[in-house]
């Protein structure tokens, strides 16, 4: 009796459910294996341990999410083939993450073993395992948490991994999200959160899989949580749903503040910010630090050359520069690449994509370990014949706004005669110091993954007769420049795409 009467006692004394009025969601993407701190802007900022003292000092519920393409990037990644970047988002206790892209740079067991020793969860609704006749192993099109008496449903949506392997498939989006929707239905969420590798603002192509077009007209996503194009967006509103990313490398988090009415109500409002990730305003996690110190390669931290100035990835949009009649929008950096890869193939052009090229180059000590976080992929080169009307095709489509995706050679000059601010009326272009032919054959020198027709290089997916032009990488070629260069470098004159 007394046993029974003190059970209903403590029934009697727990307390009601506490409902919080703001629920916290923390957000990254696309973190690369930037797993440590790094010059920014004169700064020292990133890394794992930076984000973790930030998290520390929110007191109350909340969630840590991504989307996506934490698997390579930098070299303890590759060497990790991921499982490193594994390691941190599970000291740092995240909730979950979708799959990017990159996950399957180290092919499907590399995946799936880094999957299965994920202690968050991993959530796609749109990704089919031709094996399994399913959902792979350990992944979940959905799960609801539990955040300060709120149940708070996140939904995962893969990005297409693109031609490199057999297994997996990814599903129309629009067909797996509503699926997901009805299934959530009976639970009743109090807010639902779409985790997405994809992008509102993705300027490589026309993407159908943007997420405003993906919730459209569905109805009941209260937030979408994107990435990919390595933008920063923050509280961007369309038909009623909120759409924030946040940018590449652990640079910085997103802070999504969910407002609900009080006593159980429903949801107010949804607000976000971007926090740069200031070592010298955050700290860092001393565990998470001595953690990153123990698996960094001290090998990349030798230095091999300088720059003489910053080398922009853009030149910077300053007042000035956006009044220029003829605006030069080709790159300082990447101009540098496009000239090794044509004299490298001994090539007619040199082509590099710009998304090739991840940041800018500062001024100073240039290490093994910045030149790979600059030029990361073990991407090689090769040689393709087009004439000169795909060409023009080219380069018509590579102008997405003022910026390029391409970047050519500097034999090549590219002038964008406008008709508005987004449309050209009229492409000029030059290959040494003659008109563009469009009869003519050209040879292109190509990184592989353009020439195969991934990505932004869709049109050369048609196109037969690609050579290989030599063992060494994209990244090989600008390191041996850089060792050629001891007294150091400088941007490439640019001038070579103008917009008029």
């Amino acid at each position: 009796m007394f046993k029974k009467l003190s059970l209903a006692a403590a029934l009697f004394l727990l307390p009601l459910i506490v409902f919080c009025e703001t629920i916290n969601i923390y957000h990254t993407s696309d973190t690369h294996g930037f797993y440590f701190p790094r010059e920014i802007n004169g700064k020292r900022a990133g890394g794992f341990a930076a984000l973790a003292a930030l998290l520390a000092r929110d007191g109350g519920p909340h969630l840590l999410l991504d989307s996506g393409d934490w698997t390579s990037g930098t070299a303890e990644a590759k060497d990790s083939k991921g499982y490193l970047s594994v390691q941190f988002m599970n000291m740092l206790g995240y909730n979950a993450s979708t799959i990017g892209n990159h996950e399957l740079d180290f092919k499907e067991d590399a995946m799936l073993k880094n999957i299965e020793r994920a202690k968050f969860d991993i959530l796609a609704a749109n990704i089919y395992d031709t094996k399994l006749k399913g959902l792979p192993a350990h992944v979940k099109p959905f799960k609801i948490y539990m955040a300060g008496g709120r149940k708070i449903a996140v939904i995962g949506i893969a990005k297409d991994f693109g031609s490199s392997q057999k297994r997996f498939r990814i599903s129309k989006d629009r067909k797996a999200l509503k699926k997901a929707m009805r299934q959530l239905g009976p639970l009743k969420p109090d807010a639902v959160v779409l985790l997405d590798h994809n992008s509102i603002d993705d300027d490589k192509h026309d993407d159908p899989n943007s997420p405003s077009e993906l919730v459209k007209g569905i109805g009941g996503i209260d937030l979408v949580l994107g990435g990919h194009a390595h933008k920063i967006i923050q509280n961007a509103v369309i038909d009623g749903t909120v759409f924030v990313e946040s940018g590449t490398a652990l640079d910085g988090v997103s802070k999504v503040s969910l407002d609900f009415e009080d006593k159980g109500g429903g949801l107010k409002s949804i607000k976000s910010e971007y926090i740069e990730l200031d070592v010298s305003k955050t700290g860092e996690d001393f565990y998470i630090k001595e953690f990153a110190e123990a698996n960094r390669d001290k090998a990349l931290d030798i230095v091999i050359s300088k720059a003489n100035e910053t080398i922009f990835k853009y030149l910077p949009q300053t007042p000035a520069a956006a009044q220029q009649t003829n605006k030069q929008i080709d790159s300082p950096l990447a101009n540098i690449f496009a000239d090794l890869l044509k004299d490298y193939a001994a090539a007619d052009i040199g082509i590099i994509n710009t998304g090739n090229i991840r940041d800018d180059l500062p001024r100073g000590p240039i290490t093994k370990r910045l030149v790979l976080e600059i030029s990361p992929f073990p991407n090689k080169i090769m040689t393709v014949e087009v004439n000169g009307n795909f060409l023009r095709k080219l380069v018509r489509d590579a102008l997405k706004g003022d910026k390029s995706l391409f970047q050519y050679s500097a034999n090549m000059r590219v002038k964008y005669i406008m008709k508005g601010k987004k449309k050209p009326r009229d492409i000029e272009i030059m290959i040494n110091g003659a008109p563009l032919d469009g009869k003519k054959m050209y040879s292109l020198a190509l990184c592989d993954y353009i020439a195969l027709g991934n990505s932004e290089g869709y049109m050369f997916k048609k196109i037969t007769g690609r050579k290989p032009a030599g063992s060494k990488t994209v990244t090989d070629l600008f390191t041996d420049y850089l060792r050629k260069n001891q007294q150091g470098i400088k941007g490439a004159k640019t001038g070579r795409i103008i917009m008029d």
